[in-house]
C-alpha cells in the first residue's frame, strides 16, 4: 500500500517540477519576446527613418541631375560658340596679316603667297594701304 503512494508522490512531484520548469521556460519566453519586440520597434523606427533619407537623397539627386544637365547644355552651347568665334578669328587672320603686310610695304605677290589671298583681293589690300603701284613684286 505504501508503494502506491511513493509512486503517486514520485509522479507529482515529477509532474511539479516539469511545471516549475515549465514555468520558468515560459517565463524566459516571454523575456526573450519583449526584448525581440523593443529591437523589432527599433529596427521599423530606423527603416522608416532610412527610408525619409532615401527619399530627400533622390530628391537632392534629381535636382542635381537636372542641374548637370543644364551645366551640359550651357558648355555645350559655349563650345559652339567658341568654335564660331575661333572659325571667324581665323578666317579673319590672314586678312589682318595680310593688311599688315602691305602697310608695311609688302606687294600683291608676297601677299598672295604669303597669305592665301587671291589677286584680286591682294590687289585691294594694296590699294587699301596706299599702295600706289598694285602690280609691284
Amino acid at each position: 500500500m505504501i508503494l502506491p503512494i511513493l509512486i503517486l508522490a514520485s509522479l507529482s512531484a515529477a509532474a511539479l517540477l516539469g511545471v516549475a520548469l515549465q514555468w520558468r521556460s515560459l517565463r524566459r519566453l516571454r523575456a526573450d519576446n519583449a526584448r525581440l519586440a523593443e529591437r523589432l520597434l527599433a529596427t521599423e523606427q530606423q527603416i522608416r527613418h532610412l527610408g525619409n533619407e532615401f527619399g530627400a537623397l533622390c530628391k537632392a539627386s534629381a535636382g542635381a541631375g537636372d542641374h548637370v544637365l543644364r551645366l551640359e547644355q550651357q558648355v555645350k552651347r559655349l563650345t559652339e560658340r567658341q568654335n564660331m568665334l575661333e572659325l571667324r578669328a581665323s578666317a579673319d587672320r590672314p586678312y589682318s596679316e595680310a593688311s599688315r603686310l602691305a602697310h608695311d610695304g609688302a606687294g600683291i605677290h608676297e601677299l598672295v603667297t604669303n597669305c592665301g589671298l587671291t589677286r584680286g583681293e591682294a590687289e585691294l589690300m594694296v590699294m587699301l594701304h596706299g599702295r600706289s603701284d598694285p602690280d609691284a613684286a
